[in-house]
């Protein structure tokens, strides 16, 4: 097993975010965008240049994807919305539970194909299981597949698009499932690692290898497990909360990772003065 440690990561964007959440390498534009989701802003960070940036937006976000024609698109409270760096956040694409108020969208990811999928869930922070799982597709073909979700987390699929990761994060599990790309269909859902005591996973990504790289809430680390589950690398990080992995550089090999200040409280964060912010390492492994 191959640990990267501490002293190997570095901050790459000092932004404070009350979430971080979501990162997406946009390779077009060679940005590493993501999002701070009560402090309601979008982030961007350009590894050639040091260049960085930042959005208002008008609703909390849940994700920041590519999405077919549409390009980059977010995901706040009531549905999808155009995003252009040149003009900042356009039109409502697609509506999602505009009926309730209550609930914001959270982590989003695009199949092989393209096809959207999301979670919902309560914004208030209570925890009641009053989200969904959906997936939408570039024609606006919007279909739930499960209900009464906590906190939609780790939505990753393997590189031939045949396994489709997911997790309610209160349960403290990752399941797999077998899917077909060309319905979007999923199923035979299987415990694929399970977490105990405090610790929770969060969001995830996938290599070109079939790993799965898992942040793990109360954990202070990532994790990559191999398809059949067996743990491969871990990444010690400098924060207890890391939100979510994502792979991206010009090579391919750079792990960014968004982290979390809430929840802390001011003696946790005297301690955790990077919480919040985007890190990352560089990994000495295959990764796309």
């Amino acid at each position: 097993m191959l640990t990267i440690a501490t002293d190997d990561i570095l901050p790459v964007h000092m932004a404070d975010a009350l979430t971080g959440e979501a990162p997406f390498w946009d390779a077009a534009r060679g940005t590493l965008w993501w999002i701070d989701i009560q402090g309601q802003r979008l982030l961007g960070f350009e590894p050639g240049s040091g260049r960085r940036s930042m959005y208002r937006l008008p609703l909390m976000p849940g994700f920041v994807v590519a999405f077919g024609s549409h390009g980059l698109v977010l995901g706040l409270e009531d549905g999808i919305y155009a995003f252009d760096p040149a003009t900042g956040v356009g039109d409502r694409l697609f509506a999602v539970e505009e009926d309730l108020p209550g609930n914001r969208l959270n982590d989003g990811k695009t199949d092989p194909t393209g096809r959207l999928w999301f979670g919902s869930m309560d914004k208030t922070g209570n925890g009641a299981p009053v989200g969904a799982l959906y997936s939408l597709t570039s024609e606006g073909s919007l279909q739930r597949h499960r209900s009464e979700i906590r906190v939609p987390n780790a939505i990753a699929f393997s590189p031939c698009g045949k396994t489709f990761y997911f997790s309610d994060s209160r349960s403290q599990l990752v399941e797999a499932f077998d899917y077909d790309v060309a319905s979007g269909a999923f199923s035979n859902g299987r415990p694929f690692v399970r977490f105990t005591g405090d610790e929770h996973p969060d969001g995830a990504c996938t290599d070109a290898d079939g790993g799965v790289w898992i942040a793990v809430v109360n954990g202070s680390r990532v994790e990559r497990r191999r398809p059949d589950g067996t743990l491969d690398v871990v990444v010690r990080l400098p924060v207890s909360r890391p939100t979510m992995p994502m792979l991206g550089g010009r090579d391919g090999r750079t792990l960014f990772i968004t982290s979390q200040r809430r929840f802390l409280g001011t003696e946790k964060l005297k301690h955790e003065v990077l919480a919040g912010q985007l890190l990352a390492a560089r990994l000495p492994v295959n990764s796309h």
